[in-house]
C-alpha cells in the first residue's frame, strides 16, 4: 500500500478533515492535493516523516 493510500485510509477510517491531517504532518493542503493528483513529488525526507506519522497510528 502506498503512502498516499495509507493517508487516504486514515482520513476515511477516522473521519479526519484533510486540513487537520495536513496540519499534523506539516504539509499545506495545496501540496497534499497536488501530491495526491500526481502533480507534485514530495522529498524523501517528507515522505519518511509522513510514513512515521502513519506508522505511529497504525496506518
Amino acid at each position: 500500500m502506498s503512502v498516499m493510500e495509507r493517508c487516504q485510509r486514515m482520513l476515511d477510517e477516522l473521519g479526519i478533515p484533510v486540513t487537520k491531517f495536513c496540519r499534523n504532518i506539516n504539509l499545506s493542503t495545496f501540496a497534499f492535493y497536488e501530491w495526491k493528483k500526481g502533480n507534485m513529488k514530495l522529498s524523501d525526507e517528507r515522505m519518511k516523516a509522513i510514513d512515521a506519522y502513519l506508522t505511529k497510528y497504525n496506518f
